[in-house]
């Protein structure tokens, strides 16, 4: 049977309460037929009422089917549809349709997702109408599931790789356990199983999919089309569990719903293609609706098998046989039902199948899934075949409750202390969600205890149209017919707009900020590239031009200075040379598998070509960089990597993993690194065999928040208000940090060493925002006294105008940039003037140090003046190194001649193991393959220091938890705290004092106050962040690490260290090259700079 043919034939599914007309009472019977207009009295209506069904559900606007019962003529039929409760016909009333077979569809804008509905229909002929009788009708719950367009969800974490959304609007749970994964030219394919609690098979989708009911395999199989044959309408199964109505337009194109940004063509004699407008994927279907192949816009094709309706193969477009092709077994008979998904590599790869198991109940339902490294998830339903829990590998067990619909009510994860408890919370009516986390009394009902409500639109679509928070602060968002968000008011009533008047209302045209400051976007492309930009003009008023191939690649990025990145790809859209704004080419070679295989940088400088291989499933093998050092991986079957060789005469690392599939360790030329986790891989503990003394532990509350912190100098303890926001750190010392907020959560306040009350203080941070959330003022009193400030700097965006900067908009226009300074203590205003690649050229402070920059075309700062004078000049090669007597490269990139510091040497990793300046040579160790974790600088004759790291901090860089400098022990440990979000609050020195810290807008380190509120430290930056300490105490000179922007300052010379590179202020440039290249971008072209050359609003920290 064809899988358009199921549309009427299995119906059944979707209809509630069906009986034949034969069988049922006739309603409405007329009792007098109109025969040329009189009354005959007699009556000779049709002997029986149609046949009538709810045939399309999937939509807002369901269609309804009539048909003549065999044997019974009619000449029209009439349809009628109320909401439930109406006492008229008031969504369909008698809408008429000639034949004796006909469809009616529901009007746009009376029903929304799952509603339900009462139908009926009339037979008529030339004497009369004889009805069917009512029919209960429903609006698809598949409609609100999957990832739909304008959707907000909620996160859990289910194990290491599955995870769980609820749908805030719908109530859909929607999970997913990836499978294996497709590489492709675009992008990987990955296959798995998902989960959506609303297309259950007796009120969703009304289709079998290949696993069972509510469950479907990502893509193949159940992406599918199905087409109604009388109205000609297509319901469309997407990736996920997407769903949506395409209607007919006419010959072969069709009307898509809303907020799929998708054109659907073709019709069902030679079958249909979809082509997404952003990506320019285009899903082709066969005649019976089955997805045949997914074309990208290079023509790079993946193809779907099926022998009848089963899938029985994948096979993508990219890397070797084994892993771009898929092999699908089925429970057999003819039947779709999935049991395995396997990769089979060529014999002569050494590597074993590897395989994904998908096993069944005794009533057919999922019930267990088996990883590719042999792991299983279980899963059991409740009495009404709904997914109740998933237990994950480790025995890790979410359980999930449910209304009568199928939305979510509950959602109950492990603690750090139990198998259960963290139960999260969910409750509906006709237009809110309501939302209690699990830190709420659960023995109240969810809208008695704090909550966050979610109003819905009133459209239908049931997305959110404002949310009040816990503490009764609310946010507002309005839709474009397309489903993007049109206005965002936030709790303060601040409302940035967005415009999309291109492409029919589709693309994004402008975007503008409460407080003025406005981007827009032009188009005009055809073919391939029209959704895409033609330009863009930020805020500050310059343009940028985009041009673009046939196929919709990107060919070229002008920038408003005239700088231009372009790109040539081979016919299968892999790059093949990438031009810098200097003219400076990097070419792309690859292998028949569409891998890459060489890197050869520009000529003129010295680097040299980097190789790489790969393994019988496509995973990296080897990585030679340009010094001719290789690197080799080793993965397990779940593509984990366990161990990297470096040729050279490094040692491996390996990688060791929990069953839960969390790093339980790493070990490397520095010691091994050893983690601990809660069961939904939350970091509980952390050491270093370096410092095997220094073990840093934590623990969370039910909802996640960070609730403790210990290590060898005591516990610091955090509380949260109701919004989840930190308002409380209690430190070892049992002294309290306490934080206050905006209506829009926003930090406005930070009390160092306080009372309750906030009479008695050491330090008071006061934070100031504009209505784009931008800082406008920060400011840090001391002694309990606002008065006694030690800190007091505004920030203005208003542009300067022509009259002090030889670029820029009008005087007073808003931008997002930071035009001025203001230094409240000193009187001293700086002005800060971009060019029109929005770099830094002028910071000019009366009455102070004046600065200007001179830039080439690829952003490298070739000259510096200092109140006049000209104190730097730089020259670069063609890969943006800088020349000239005392700098120098090595094959890699790698800077070992640094002007002004002296020689560096590196390992064969790349990080750079010693700096030997004029007076002292100073070695440096770390733990990994980079340089993200500095764990030890020993300097000849002087000190060593060394770090101990904990947690992550935002932009997953291991924060420093200690800092030992002397002998490797305690006595000569310093303790830093960080909030939750890793902003550094207070460091504790060997001495006991605690010093607080204040930053600027910048998130540079400016001063430390004691707990007696005494300064104990100042620094202060030039505009690229060469430092100036002040007069420090001693213990903060010594373990304070952190600095400018936030980095962690050398002791041993003027480098700051961010992420993974060390970063120059002299030069204004990183030492190393960034590991990631971005094509076709002239304001990310140059590999060594930093910030974008705009270090007054930008930071690189990682």
């Amino acid at each position: 049977m064809s899988m358009l043919s199921q549309s009427s034939s299995t119906s059944a599914f979707r209809r509630r309460g069906r009986r034949r007309a034969s069988q049922m009472a006739t309603v409405g019977t007329v009792a007098a037929a109109v025969v040329m207009g009189q009354v005959t009295g007699v009556l000779a209506a049709p002997s029986s009422g149609p046949e009538v069904d709810q045939v399309v559900s999937a939509t807002l606007q369901p269609v309804l089917k009539a048909s003549a019962p065999a044997g019974v003529s009619g000449q029209s039929l009439k349809f009628y549809a109320r909401t439930v409760g109406s006492s008229t016909w008031n969504l369909l009333d008698g809408t008429t349709v000639s034949g004796s077979t006909g469809t009616a569809q529901v009007p746009a804008g009376e029903l929304s997702i799952q509603e339900t509905f009462e139908y009926r229909a009339e037979l008529c002929d030339t004497t009369g109408c004889t009805s069917s009788a009512v029919e209960t009708g429903q609006v698809a719950g598949s409609l609100g599931a999957g990832p739909r367009p304008g959707a907000s969800t909620v996160p859990f974490t289910i194990s290491d790789t599955a995870q769980a959304r609820v749908d805030t609007g719908s109530g859909n749970l929607m999970i997913s356990l990836p499978g294996l994964t497709l590489p492709r030219v675009a992008g990987d394919l990955s296959v798995g199983a998902v989960y959506n609690s609303l297309s259950q098979w007796r009120g969703g989708d009304g289709f079998q999919t290949s696993l069972s009911s509510g469950w479907r395999l990502s893509t193949g199989s159940d992406v599918y089309l199905s087409r109604e044959a009388t109205s000609g309408i297509i319901t469309y199964y997407g990736p996920n569990g997407l769903t949506g109505v395409f209607q007919p337009a006419g010959g072969t194109a069709y009307t898509a719903p809303a907020g799929f940004k998708m054109d659907l063509t073709g019709d069902a004699a030679g079958g249909w293609s979809l082509t997404d407008h952003a990506s320019r994927d285009v899903r082709a279907f066969n005649t019976a609706g089955q997805l045949t192949t997914l074309t990208d816009r290079n023509g790079n094709q993946t193809t779907f098998a099926y022998s009848g309706l089963a899938l029985t193969e994948v096979v993508s477009d990219q890397g070797p046989a084994a892993a771009r092709t898929l092999q699908v077994g089925t429970a057999g008979g003819g039947s779709k039902q999935i049991t395995e998904l396997t990769q089979t590599p060529a014999a002569s790869s050494n590597l074993s199948n590897r395989s994904v198991a998908y096993d069944y109940d005794a009533a057919g339902r999922l019930q267990t899934v088996t990883d590719a490294l042999g792991r299983a998830s279980q899963l059991g339903y409740d009495a009404a075949g709904r997914l109740a829990s998933i237990t994950a590998p480790g025995n890790v067990v979410t359980r999930f409750g449910y209304d009568d619909l199928g939305r979510v009510l509950s959602v109950d994860q492990p603690t750090g202390t139990s198998a259960s408890g963290a139960v999260t919370r969910f409750g509906y009516d006709d237009a809110h969600t309501y939302l209690a986390d699990a830190n709420t009394d659960q023995g109240q009902a969810v809208t008695t205890v704090p909550h966050s409500t979610y109003e819905l639109t009133g459209d239908g679509m049931k997305l959110i149209a404002s949310v009040t928070d816990p503490a009764g602060h609310q946010r507002s968002t309005t839709y474009t017919p397309f489903l993007d968000v049109a206005s965002a008011t936030d709790a303060a009533g601040a409302t940035t707009t967005a415009s999309y008047d291109a492409n029919g209302g589709e693309s994004l045209t402008g975007v503008q900020a409460a407080t003025g400051a406005a981007s827009a976007f032009t188009y005009g492309n055809t073919g391939a590239a029209q959704y895409l930009p033609a330009s863009a003009t930020d805020a500050q008023g310059n343009q940028s031009l985009f041009t673009y191939d046939g196929a919709g690649n990107g060919l070229s990025a002008t920038d408003a200075a005239s700088s231009s990145a372009s790109v040539t790809y081979n016919a299968d859209g892999t790059v093949k040379d990438s031009t810098s704004p200097s003219g400076a080419v990097t070419s792309y070679t690859y292998n028949s598998d569409k891998q890459l295989t060489a890197i050869t940088p520009p000529a003129d400088s010295s680097l040299a070509q980097r190789n790489y291989t790969y393994d019988g499933f496509g995973r990296l093998a080897t990585f030679t960089n340009g010094n001719g050092i290789t690197q080799t991986y080793r993965y397990d079957a779940g593509d984990r990597t366990t161990q990297i060789n470096f040729s050279a005469g490094s040692s491996t690392i390996y990688y060791r993993y929990d069953t839960r599939g969390h790093q339980t360790s790493r070990q490397d030329n520095s010691g091994t690194t050893t983690y601990g986790y809660d069961p939904l891989g939350r970091l509980t503990s952390r050491v270093h065999s370096i410092q095997r003394h220094i073990t840093v532990d934590y623990g969370y509350d039910k909802v996640g928040n960070l609730a403790t912190e210990v290590d060898p100098g005591g516990t610091t303890s955090y509380s949260y208000d109701t919004r989840n926001l930190v308002t409380r750190m209690t430190l070892p010392d049992g002294s309290a940090t306490d934080f206050g907020y905006d209506s829009n959560g926003r930090r406005v306040d930070t009390w160092n060493d306080t009372d309750t009350a906030h009479t008695s203080w050491a330090a008071h941070t006061r934070t100031s925002y504009d209505s784009a959330g931008r800082i406008t003022r920060i400011t840090t009193g001391q002694s309990s006294d606002d008065a006694n400030r030690v800190s007091d700097l505004s920030y203005s965006y208003a542009a300067l105008g022509a009259g002090a900067c030889p670029s820029g908009p009008a005087a007073g226009t808003d931008t997002a940039l930071r035009h001025q300074q203001t230094d409240h203590l000193t009187g001293l205003v700086t002005s800060y003037c971009y060019d029109t690649a929005n770099r830094l050229t002028s910071a000019t402070t009366p009455g102070g140090d004046s600065w200007t920059y001179s830039y080439d075309a690829n952003g490298n700062r070739t000259q510096t003046t200092k109140n006049g004078a000209v104190v730097q000049t730089q020259t670069v090669n063609a890969a943006d190194q800088l020349t000239g007597t005392g700098n120098s490269y090595d094959s890699a990139g790698n800077q070992t001649g640094i002007v002004g510091l002296g020689s560096a040497v590196y390992k064969a990793d790349g990080q750079m193991t010693r700096l030997a300046t004029s007076t002292t040579t100073s070695a440096y160790e770390y733990a990994g393959t980079d340089q993200t974790e500095l764990i030890r600088e020993t300097r000849a004759g002087g000190l060593n220091n060394v770090y101990a790291y904990g947690r992550t901090d935002a932009n997953g860089i291991p924060l420093v938890k200690a800092h030992t400098v002397g002998l490797n022990t305690l006595d000569n440990t310093a303790f830093l705290v960080h909030d939750p979000q890793g902003t550094p609050i207070a460091l504790r020195t060997p001495d006991g004092q605690v010093h607080y810290y204040t930053q600027d807008g910048l998130g540079s380190v400016t001063h430390l106050t004691n707990q007696n509120g005494a300064t104990t430290g100042t620094y202060s930056y030039d505009p690229w962040g060469v430092t100036t300490p002040g007069q420090n105490a001693a213990e903060v000179t010594r373990f304070n690490p952190y600095g400018y922007a936030g980095g962690i300052d050398d002791p041993n010379s003027t480098l700051v260290h961010f992420g993974q590179r060390w970063y120059d202020p002299a030069t204004g440039r990183f030492t190393q090259p960034d590991s990631l290249e971005t094509l076709a971008d002239p304001t990310r072209a140059n590999r060594y700079e930093y910030a974008a050359s705009n270090p007054i609003n930008y930071v690189d920290p990682t």
